[in-house]
């Protein structure tokens, strides 16, 4: 049994002593040094700062485009509180060119009054069907009287 652990005692001194030698040859040693250059070396450093920067800008670019948008979408709701504003001050008596924007209005107005009284009569049309509908009673019986009447009916089926 000592043969066996002296040989692999042996064997793993040797892979130690050739991995010591491997890590301290000259081509590792030119390739950690060449590693170490270019993380030290100043245009690394300005690429990953070049990108930083980018990333930050695009970043920026983006919260104020969505600022711009919500903005824009306050202006829109405030030039159409200050066109209705101006539309029941000027309705009885427009001028110039608000004249034929108010009568496409007034057209509109108009056109959505007379759907909403459609929609309303249609309602109306709709409402004594409901409450034909609400009066139906149901009764709902225990399981065990309904697979009993159901037991009954089958025998009776046999019987005839």
């Amino acid at each position: 049994m000592a043969d066996y652990r002296d040989i692999i005692t042996g064997t793993i001194s040797n892979l130690v002593g050739k991995a010591k030698e491997f890590a301290q040859s000259e081509t590792v040693t030119q390739l950690v040094d060449k590693v170490k250059d270019t993380a030290e070396n100043s245009s690394v450093r300005e690429i990953y700062a070049q990108g930083a920067g980018r990333a930050k800008s695009y970043g920026r670019i983006a919260k104020m485009n969505l600022e711009i948008n919500g903005e824009n979408q306050e202006l829109t709701r405030v030039f159409t509180e200050i066109g209705k504003l101006y539309y029941e001050q000027a309705k009885d008596a427009p001028e110039g060119f608000f004249a034929s924007l108010f009568a496409q209005a007034e057209a509109l107005s108009e056109s959505i009054a007379a759907k909403e009284a459609e929609i309303e009569a249609l309602k109306e049309e709709l409402a004594p069907a409901e409450v034909v509908d609400a009066d139906i009673e149901v009764e709902i019986g225990d399981f065990e009287d309904v697979v009993n009447a159901t037991e009954e009916d089958g025998s009776a089926d046999k019987d005839n």
